[in-house]
Protein backbone atom coordinates (compact mmCIF):
# COMPACT_ATOMS: atom_id res chain seq x y z
CA UNK A 1 0.00 0.00 0.00
CA UNK A 2 1.41 3.37 -1.02
CA UNK A 3 1.97 5.97 1.67
CA UNK A 4 -1.00 8.35 1.84
CA UNK A 5 -3.27 6.09 -0.23
CA UNK A 6 -6.99 6.87 -0.12
CA UNK A 7 -9.86 4.63 1.05
CA UNK A 8 -13.56 5.43 1.20
CA UNK A 9 -13.62 4.00 4.72
CA UNK A 10 -10.85 3.30 7.21
CA UNK A 11 -11.93 1.17 10.19
CA UNK A 12 -9.81 1.06 13.32
CA UNK A 13 -10.31 -2.27 15.07
CA UNK A 14 -11.12 -5.76 13.77
CA UNK A 15 -13.48 -6.86 16.52
CA UNK A 16 -17.22 -7.62 16.06
CA UNK A 17 -18.16 -4.01 15.18
CA UNK A 18 -15.22 -3.42 12.83
CA UNK A 19 -15.66 -6.72 10.97
CA UNK A 20 -19.43 -6.23 10.56
CA UNK A 21 -18.92 -2.69 9.27
CA UNK A 22 -16.21 -3.82 6.83
CA UNK A 23 -18.43 -6.59 5.40
CA UNK A 24 -21.36 -4.20 4.92
CA UNK A 25 -19.30 -1.33 3.49
CA UNK A 26 -17.24 -3.42 1.06
CA UNK A 27 -20.39 -5.22 -0.17
CA UNK A 28 -21.80 -1.78 -0.94
CA UNK A 29 -18.80 -0.88 -3.07
CA UNK A 30 -16.72 1.20 -0.66
CA UNK A 31 -12.96 0.72 -0.71
CA UNK A 32 -12.45 -0.37 2.89
CA UNK A 33 -9.29 -0.71 4.95
CA UNK A 34 -9.24 -2.23 8.45
CA UNK A 35 -6.31 -1.43 10.76
CA UNK A 36 -5.88 -3.66 13.79
CA UNK A 37 -3.13 -4.02 16.36
CA UNK A 38 -3.52 -7.80 16.73
CA UNK A 39 -1.90 -10.42 14.43
CA UNK A 40 -5.33 -11.74 13.36
CA UNK A 41 -8.91 -10.41 13.22
CA UNK A 42 -11.42 -11.01 16.00
CA UNK A 43 -10.69 -8.37 18.62
CA UNK A 44 -10.83 -9.32 22.30
CA UNK A 45 -14.16 -11.17 22.00
CA UNK A 46 -13.18 -13.43 19.09
CA UNK A 47 -9.43 -13.45 19.67
CA UNK A 48 -7.63 -16.15 17.63
CA UNK A 49 -10.99 -17.33 16.24
CA UNK A 50 -9.52 -18.43 12.90
CA UNK A 51 -6.47 -20.17 14.40
CA UNK A 52 -8.50 -21.93 17.10
CA UNK A 53 -10.90 -23.38 14.55
CA UNK A 54 -8.59 -26.37 14.10
CA UNK A 55 -8.26 -27.02 17.83
CA UNK A 56 -10.66 -29.74 18.95
CA UNK A 57 -10.00 -29.05 22.63
CA UNK A 58 -10.63 -25.31 22.30
CA UNK A 59 -14.04 -26.05 20.83
CA UNK A 60 -14.92 -27.74 24.07
CA UNK A 61 -14.08 -25.01 26.56
CA UNK A 62 -14.47 -21.62 24.85
CA UNK A 63 -18.24 -21.91 24.47
CA UNK A 64 -20.86 -21.30 21.77
CA UNK A 65 -20.73 -17.48 22.04
CA UNK A 66 -17.07 -17.50 21.05
CA UNK A 67 -17.58 -19.85 18.10
CA UNK A 68 -20.45 -17.75 16.79
CA UNK A 69 -17.74 -15.31 15.73
CA UNK A 70 -16.43 -17.77 13.17
CA UNK A 71 -19.26 -16.96 10.77
CA UNK A 72 -18.39 -13.27 11.02
CA UNK A 73 -14.68 -13.93 10.46
CA UNK A 74 -15.45 -16.12 7.44
CA UNK A 75 -17.70 -13.47 5.90
CA UNK A 76 -14.96 -10.88 6.43
CA UNK A 77 -12.38 -13.15 4.77
CA UNK A 78 -14.66 -13.47 1.73
CA UNK A 79 -15.24 -9.71 1.53
CA UNK A 80 -13.24 -7.23 -0.52
CA UNK A 81 -12.14 -5.30 2.58
CA UNK A 82 -8.39 -5.08 3.16
CA UNK A 83 -6.94 -5.94 6.57
CA UNK A 84 -3.63 -4.66 7.87
CA UNK A 85 -2.63 -6.40 11.10
CA UNK A 86 -0.23 -5.32 13.87
CA UNK A 87 -0.93 -1.66 13.16
CA UNK A 88 -0.99 0.74 16.12
CA UNK A 89 -3.10 3.80 15.23
CA UNK A 90 -1.82 6.82 17.11
CA UNK A 91 -3.61 9.79 15.56
CA UNK A 92 -6.55 10.82 13.39
CA UNK A 93 -5.97 14.18 11.71
CA UNK A 94 -8.51 16.95 11.16
CA UNK A 95 -8.83 16.02 7.48
CA UNK A 96 -9.28 12.31 8.30
CA UNK A 97 -5.67 11.36 7.75
CA UNK A 98 -5.09 8.23 9.84
CA UNK A 99 -1.57 7.83 11.24
CA UNK A 100 -0.34 4.44 12.43
CA UNK A 101 2.81 2.40 12.96
CA UNK A 102 3.45 -1.09 11.64
CA UNK A 103 6.64 -3.03 12.37
CA UNK A 104 8.35 0.09 13.70
CA UNK A 105 7.49 2.30 10.74
CA UNK A 106 5.00 5.17 10.85
CA UNK A 107 2.57 5.48 7.94
CA UNK A 108 -0.46 7.50 6.89
CA UNK A 109 -3.63 6.80 4.90
CA UNK A 110 -6.39 9.17 3.87
CA UNK A 111 -10.06 8.32 4.41
CA UNK A 112 -13.41 9.51 3.16
CA UNK A 113 -14.82 8.35 6.51
CA UNK A 114 -13.27 6.89 9.64
CA UNK A 115 -14.93 4.35 11.94
CA UNK A 116 -13.41 3.97 15.40
CA UNK A 117 -14.20 0.47 16.68
CA UNK A 118 -11.59 0.10 19.39
CA UNK A 119 -13.90 -1.68 21.83
CA UNK A 120 -13.61 -1.83 25.58
CA UNK A 121 -10.96 -2.25 28.23
CA UNK A 122 -11.16 -3.53 31.79
CA UNK A 123 -11.76 -0.95 34.47
CA UNK A 124 -8.69 -0.49 36.66
CA UNK A 125 -8.93 -2.07 40.12
CA UNK A 126 -6.84 -0.06 42.59
CA UNK A 127 -7.12 -2.38 45.59
CA UNK A 128 -4.33 -3.19 48.01
CA UNK A 129 -1.69 -5.37 46.35
CA UNK A 130 -3.14 -5.23 42.81
CA UNK A 131 0.29 -4.46 41.32
CA UNK A 132 2.03 -7.48 42.89
CA UNK A 133 3.42 -10.24 40.64
CA UNK A 134 0.88 -13.06 40.46
CA UNK A 135 -2.09 -10.69 40.15
CA UNK A 136 -3.68 -10.28 36.73
CA UNK A 137 -6.96 -9.07 35.32
CA UNK A 138 -9.59 -11.63 34.36
CA UNK A 139 -9.36 -10.35 30.77
CA UNK A 140 -5.68 -11.26 30.69
CA UNK A 141 -6.50 -14.71 32.08
CA UNK A 142 -9.01 -15.21 29.28
CA UNK A 143 -6.52 -13.97 26.68
CA UNK A 144 -4.09 -16.72 27.76
CA UNK A 145 -6.80 -19.30 27.29
CA UNK A 146 -7.79 -18.06 23.82
CA UNK A 147 -4.26 -17.37 22.56
CA UNK A 148 -2.36 -20.41 23.80
CA UNK A 149 -4.85 -22.70 25.50
CA UNK A 150 -3.03 -22.19 28.79
CA UNK A 151 -4.08 -20.96 32.21
CA UNK A 152 -3.03 -20.87 35.84
CA UNK A 153 -4.08 -23.96 37.77
CA UNK A 154 -5.37 -23.28 41.29
CA UNK A 155 -6.07 -19.58 40.77
CA UNK A 156 -8.52 -17.49 42.78
CA UNK A 157 -10.97 -15.27 40.90
CA UNK A 158 -12.33 -12.11 42.59
CA UNK A 159 -14.90 -9.71 41.17
CA UNK A 160 -18.16 -9.96 39.24
CA UNK A 161 -19.77 -9.33 35.86
CA UNK A 162 -20.47 -11.27 32.65
CA UNK A 163 -16.81 -11.52 31.57
CA UNK A 164 -15.88 -12.66 35.08
CA UNK A 165 -18.36 -15.57 35.18
CA UNK A 166 -17.68 -16.52 31.56
CA UNK A 167 -13.93 -16.77 32.15
CA UNK A 168 -14.30 -18.85 35.33
CA UNK A 169 -16.69 -21.14 33.43
CA UNK A 170 -14.18 -21.46 30.55
CA UNK A 171 -11.36 -22.32 32.99
CA UNK A 172 -13.47 -25.06 34.51
CA UNK A 173 -14.47 -26.40 31.08
CA UNK A 174 -10.77 -26.47 30.13
CA UNK A 175 -10.08 -28.78 33.08
CA UNK A 176 -8.21 -26.20 35.16
CA UNK A 177 -8.82 -26.14 38.88
CA UNK A 178 -10.14 -22.93 40.44
CA UNK A 179 -9.32 -22.66 44.13
CA UNK A 180 -12.10 -20.18 44.92
CA UNK A 181 -14.43 -17.62 43.37
CA UNK A 182 -14.95 -14.47 45.45
CA UNK A 183 -18.03 -12.71 44.10
CA UNK A 184 -18.40 -9.00 44.91
CA UNK A 185 -21.93 -8.72 43.46
CA UNK A 186 -24.76 -8.34 46.01
CA UNK A 187 -25.59 -11.65 47.68
CA UNK A 188 -29.32 -10.85 47.35
CA UNK A 189 -31.22 -8.99 44.62
CA UNK A 190 -33.16 -5.83 45.55
CA UNK A 191 -36.47 -4.53 44.18
CA UNK A 192 -34.59 -2.34 41.70
CA UNK A 193 -32.87 -5.41 40.23
CA UNK A 194 -36.19 -7.23 39.76
CA UNK A 195 -37.71 -4.14 38.13
CA UNK A 196 -34.82 -3.82 35.67
CA UNK A 197 -34.97 -7.53 34.95
CA UNK A 198 -38.33 -7.01 33.17
CA UNK A 199 -36.89 -5.44 29.97
CA UNK A 200 -34.03 -7.94 30.21
CA UNK A 201 -36.63 -10.64 29.44
CA UNK A 202 -36.34 -9.49 25.82
CA UNK A 203 -32.98 -11.29 25.89
CA UNK A 204 -33.95 -14.46 27.82
CA UNK A 205 -31.07 -16.44 26.36
CA UNK A 206 -28.50 -14.17 28.01
CA UNK A 207 -30.25 -14.31 31.37
CA UNK A 208 -30.44 -18.10 31.31
CA UNK A 209 -26.81 -18.35 30.23
CA UNK A 210 -25.69 -16.27 33.21
CA UNK A 211 -27.75 -18.42 35.59
CA UNK A 212 -26.21 -21.56 34.09
CA UNK A 213 -22.64 -20.24 34.44
CA UNK A 214 -23.13 -19.29 38.09
CA UNK A 215 -24.85 -22.56 38.93
CA UNK A 216 -22.00 -24.57 37.42
CA UNK A 217 -19.36 -22.42 39.14
CA UNK A 218 -21.05 -22.90 42.50
CA UNK A 219 -21.17 -26.64 41.93
CA UNK A 220 -17.51 -27.04 40.97
CA UNK A 221 -15.64 -24.52 43.14
CA UNK A 222 -15.60 -22.86 46.51
CA UNK A 223 -17.91 -19.90 45.92
CA UNK A 224 -18.26 -16.91 48.30
CA UNK A 225 -20.85 -14.23 47.47
CA UNK A 226 -21.28 -10.66 48.73
CA UNK A 227 -17.56 -10.19 49.42
CA UNK A 228 -16.23 -6.79 50.58
CA UNK A 229 -12.91 -5.15 51.58
CA UNK A 230 -10.91 -7.28 49.14
CA UNK A 231 -7.11 -6.97 49.22
CA UNK A 232 -4.14 -8.97 47.97
CA UNK A 233 -1.75 -10.41 50.56
CA UNK A 234 2.02 -10.55 49.95
CA UNK A 235 5.24 -8.53 50.01
CA UNK A 236 7.25 -9.21 46.85
CA UNK A 237 4.51 -11.29 45.16
CA UNK A 238 0.93 -12.38 45.81
CA UNK A 239 0.57 -15.12 48.41
CA UNK A 240 -3.15 -14.88 49.02
CA UNK A 241 -6.30 -12.78 49.07
CA UNK A 242 -8.10 -11.31 52.09
CA UNK A 243 -11.74 -10.16 52.23
CA UNK A 244 -14.91 -9.97 54.30
CA UNK A 245 -17.80 -12.27 53.49
CA UNK A 246 -21.47 -11.25 53.42
CA UNK A 247 -21.75 -11.82 57.20
CA UNK A 248 -18.73 -9.63 57.97
CA UNK A 249 -16.28 -12.41 58.74
CA UNK A 250 -12.67 -11.85 57.61
CA UNK A 251 -11.24 -14.65 55.48
CA UNK A 252 -7.87 -15.26 53.82
CA UNK A 253 -7.29 -17.74 51.00
CA UNK A 254 -3.74 -18.66 49.98
CA UNK A 255 -3.02 -18.48 46.24
CA UNK A 256 -0.12 -17.67 43.93
CA UNK A 257 -2.35 -16.57 41.04
CA UNK A 258 -5.22 -14.14 41.58
CA UNK A 259 -7.43 -12.80 38.79
CA UNK A 260 -9.49 -9.70 39.53
CA UNK A 261 -12.21 -7.89 37.57
CA UNK A 262 -14.83 -5.19 38.04
CA UNK A 263 -16.29 -4.74 34.59
CA UNK A 264 -15.28 -3.04 31.36
CA UNK A 265 -15.45 0.56 30.10
CA UNK A 266 -15.20 2.04 26.58
CA UNK A 267 -11.67 2.54 25.33
CA UNK A 268 -11.94 6.29 24.68
CA UNK A 269 -8.33 7.37 24.30
CA UNK A 270 -8.56 7.66 20.50
CA UNK A 271 -12.01 9.28 20.52
CA UNK A 272 -10.81 11.73 23.18
CA UNK A 273 -7.61 12.51 21.25
CA UNK A 274 -9.69 13.11 18.09
CA UNK A 275 -11.66 15.70 20.10
CA UNK A 276 -15.07 14.05 19.77
CA UNK A 277 -17.70 15.27 22.24
CA UNK A 278 -18.21 12.88 25.17
CA UNK A 279 -20.81 12.52 27.90
CA UNK A 280 -20.65 10.99 31.37
CA UNK A 281 -22.79 7.86 31.73
CA UNK A 282 -23.90 7.65 35.39
CA UNK A 283 -25.17 4.07 34.99
CA UNK A 284 -21.89 2.66 33.60
CA UNK A 285 -19.74 5.20 35.53
CA UNK A 286 -17.58 6.09 32.54
CA UNK A 287 -17.37 8.37 29.50
CA UNK A 288 -19.14 7.68 26.19
CA UNK A 289 -18.60 9.49 22.86
CA UNK A 290 -21.72 11.42 21.82
CA UNK A 291 -23.15 9.79 18.71
CA UNK A 292 -26.46 9.35 16.94
CA UNK A 293 -28.07 5.93 16.35
CA UNK A 294 -25.77 5.41 13.34
CA UNK A 295 -22.60 6.18 15.28
CA UNK A 296 -21.98 9.60 13.70
CA UNK A 297 -19.90 11.59 16.17
CA UNK A 298 -19.63 15.33 16.69
CA UNK A 299 -16.82 15.45 14.07
CA UNK A 300 -17.95 15.18 10.46
CA UNK A 301 -16.97 11.90 8.82
CA UNK A 302 -15.83 10.24 12.07
CA UNK A 303 -18.02 7.43 13.40
CA UNK A 304 -17.87 5.20 16.47
CA UNK A 305 -19.23 1.64 16.80
CA UNK A 306 -19.16 -1.25 19.24
CA UNK A 307 -18.38 -1.12 22.94
CA UNK A 308 -16.31 2.00 22.33
CA UNK A 309 -19.58 3.98 22.16
CA UNK A 310 -20.98 2.36 25.35
CA UNK A 311 -20.79 -1.16 26.78
CA UNK A 312 -23.50 -3.30 25.16
CA UNK A 313 -21.92 -6.64 24.19
CA UNK A 314 -20.87 -8.41 21.00
CA UNK A 315 -24.34 -8.71 19.45
CA UNK A 316 -25.03 -5.00 19.79
CA UNK A 317 -21.50 -4.27 18.50
CA UNK A 318 -22.22 -6.13 15.27
CA UNK A 319 -25.45 -4.16 14.84
CA UNK A 320 -23.72 -0.82 15.50
CA UNK A 321 -21.01 -1.65 12.95
CA UNK A 322 -23.63 -2.42 10.31
CA UNK A 323 -25.52 0.78 11.13
CA UNK A 324 -22.41 2.94 10.79
CA UNK A 325 -21.55 1.32 7.46
CA UNK A 326 -25.10 1.90 6.17
CA UNK A 327 -24.94 5.60 7.06
CA UNK A 328 -21.52 5.99 5.41
CA UNK A 329 -22.77 4.15 2.29
CA UNK A 330 -25.89 6.30 2.18
CA UNK A 331 -23.80 9.45 2.40
CA UNK A 332 -21.58 8.24 -0.43
CA UNK A 333 -24.48 7.22 -2.68
CA UNK A 334 -26.95 9.96 -1.75
CA UNK A 335 -29.55 7.51 -0.41
CA UNK A 336 -31.41 7.06 2.88
CA UNK A 337 -29.70 4.94 5.53
CA UNK A 338 -33.01 3.46 6.69
CA UNK A 339 -35.82 4.28 9.10
CA UNK A 340 -34.28 5.48 12.39
CA UNK A 341 -37.28 4.21 14.43
CA UNK A 342 -36.80 0.67 13.14
CA UNK A 343 -33.11 0.69 14.03
CA UNK A 344 -33.83 2.19 17.45
CA UNK A 345 -36.28 -0.61 18.24
CA UNK A 346 -33.78 -3.21 17.06
CA UNK A 347 -31.02 -1.66 19.16
CA UNK A 348 -33.31 -1.47 22.22
CA UNK A 349 -33.93 -5.19 21.91
CA UNK A 350 -30.18 -5.87 21.55
CA UNK A 351 -29.35 -3.85 24.67
CA UNK A 352 -32.41 -4.53 26.84
CA UNK A 353 -30.38 -6.50 29.40
CA UNK A 354 -27.79 -3.77 29.99
CA UNK A 355 -29.63 -1.67 32.66
CA UNK A 356 -30.05 -4.85 34.73
CA UNK A 357 -26.43 -5.92 34.31
CA UNK A 358 -25.02 -2.42 34.85
CA UNK A 359 -26.98 -2.04 38.09
CA UNK A 360 -26.31 -5.54 39.40
CA UNK A 361 -22.57 -5.30 38.72
CA UNK A 362 -21.92 -1.66 39.62
CA UNK A 363 -18.33 -1.66 40.90
CA UNK A 364 -18.14 -1.24 44.68
CA UNK A 365 -16.87 2.18 45.74
CA UNK A 366 -13.92 0.53 47.50
CA UNK A 367 -12.83 -0.86 44.10
CA UNK A 368 -13.12 2.51 42.35
CA UNK A 369 -10.93 4.32 44.88
CA UNK A 370 -8.56 2.60 47.31
CA UNK A 371 -9.30 2.36 51.02
CA UNK A 372 -5.59 2.24 51.93
CA UNK A 373 -3.39 5.35 51.43
CA UNK A 374 -0.44 3.20 50.34
CA UNK A 375 -2.30 1.59 47.42
CA UNK A 376 -0.98 2.44 43.94
CA UNK A 377 -3.42 4.49 41.82
CA UNK A 378 -1.26 5.52 38.81
CA UNK A 379 0.86 2.50 37.87
CA UNK A 380 2.98 4.31 35.25
CA UNK A 381 4.19 6.94 37.73
CA UNK A 382 3.96 4.69 40.84
CA UNK A 383 1.70 7.19 42.63
CA UNK A 384 -0.21 6.05 45.71
CA UNK A 385 -3.58 7.27 46.90
CA UNK A 386 -1.76 9.43 49.47
CA UNK A 387 0.35 11.06 46.71
CA UNK A 388 -2.73 11.89 44.64
CA UNK A 389 -4.76 13.07 47.63
CA UNK A 390 -1.93 15.37 48.74
CA UNK A 391 -2.03 17.04 45.32
CA UNK A 392 -5.83 17.27 45.34
CA UNK A 393 -5.72 18.88 48.79
CA UNK A 394 -3.63 21.71 47.30
CA UNK A 395 -6.77 22.85 45.51
CA UNK A 396 -6.57 21.38 42.01
CA UNK A 397 -9.64 21.98 39.86
CA UNK A 398 -9.54 18.77 37.82
CA UNK A 399 -7.48 15.89 36.41
CA UNK A 400 -5.56 18.06 33.96
CA UNK A 401 -4.33 20.46 36.63
CA UNK A 402 -3.49 17.44 38.78
CA UNK A 403 -0.95 16.36 36.16
CA UNK A 404 1.16 19.41 36.93
CA UNK A 405 1.11 18.69 40.65
CA UNK A 406 1.91 14.97 40.74
CA UNK A 407 2.14 13.60 37.12
CA UNK A 408 -0.90 11.30 37.50
CA UNK A 409 -1.89 10.23 33.98
CA UNK A 410 1.38 11.34 32.35
CA UNK A 411 2.90 7.89 31.91
CA UNK A 412 3.01 5.57 28.91
CA UNK A 413 -0.70 4.69 29.09
CA UNK A 414 -1.78 8.37 29.12
CA UNK A 415 -4.29 7.79 31.87
CA UNK A 416 -5.97 4.68 30.42
CA UNK A 417 -5.59 2.92 33.75
CA UNK A 418 -5.91 5.71 36.33
CA UNK A 419 -8.12 8.42 34.82
CA UNK A 420 -11.43 7.18 36.27
CA UNK A 421 -9.84 6.52 39.68
CA UNK A 422 -8.30 10.01 39.75
CA UNK A 423 -11.61 11.55 38.71
CA UNK A 424 -13.38 9.65 41.50
CA UNK A 425 -10.82 10.73 44.09
CA UNK A 426 -11.36 14.38 43.13
CA UNK A 427 -15.13 13.84 43.34
CA UNK A 428 -14.80 12.28 46.80
CA UNK A 429 -12.68 15.20 48.07
CA UNK A 430 -14.52 18.14 46.48
CA UNK A 431 -18.07 16.83 46.07
CA UNK A 432 -18.11 18.17 42.48
CA UNK A 433 -20.18 15.86 40.22
CA UNK A 434 -18.01 13.58 38.08
CA UNK A 435 -19.43 14.86 34.78
CA UNK A 436 -18.24 18.36 35.73
CA UNK A 437 -14.79 17.20 36.86
CA UNK A 438 -14.08 15.92 33.35
CA UNK A 439 -11.53 13.54 31.90
CA UNK A 440 -7.80 13.80 31.44
CA UNK A 441 -7.07 15.67 28.21
CA UNK A 442 -5.69 13.10 25.75
CA UNK A 443 -3.38 14.35 23.04
CA UNK A 444 -1.95 12.44 20.06
CA UNK A 445 0.02 10.34 19.67
CA UNK A 446 -2.03 8.07 21.91
CA UNK A 447 0.62 5.33 21.73
CA UNK A 448 4.35 5.66 22.49
CA UNK A 449 6.11 6.65 19.26
CA UNK A 450 9.85 6.66 18.63
CA UNK A 451 11.67 9.36 16.71
CA UNK A 452 12.79 6.68 14.26
CA UNK A 453 9.21 5.71 13.46
CA UNK A 454 8.24 9.33 12.94
CA UNK A 455 11.26 9.95 10.71
CA UNK A 456 10.12 7.12 8.42
CA UNK A 457 6.88 9.02 7.86
CA UNK A 458 8.75 12.19 6.88
CA UNK A 459 11.03 10.25 4.51
CA UNK A 460 8.04 8.67 2.76
CA UNK A 461 6.30 12.04 2.37
CA UNK A 462 9.46 13.52 0.82
CA UNK A 463 9.71 10.67 -1.69
CA UNK A 464 6.14 11.13 -2.99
Amino acid sequence: MKQGSYHDLVIIGAGPAGLAAAIEASAGGLTTLVLDDQPAPGGQVYRQIVQNANSRSARGYLGADYWSGHELADAFARSLAELRSECRVWQIGKDRDVFFSQHGKAQKVRAGAVLIATGAMERAMPIAGWTLPGVMSVGAAQTMLKSSGSGADGAVFAGSGPLFYLTVWQYLQAGLTVRAVIDTAPARLGLRHYWLALPALLQPGLLLKGVRWRREIRRKTRYISGARSVGIVGDSRATGIRFRDARGGELTIAAEHIFIHQGVVPNVNLTMATELDHRWCPRQLCWHPRTDIFGQSSVAGVFVAGDGMGIAGAGAAVLSGRLAARRILAGKNGRSSGVPLFWRLLKFRQTAIRPFLDTLFTPPQEWRTPEDDTTIVCRCEALTKADVMAAIAMGVSGPNQLKGYCRAGMGRCQGRMCSLSVQNLIHDHTGVPEDRIGHLRIRPPIRPLTVGELAALVDEDASE
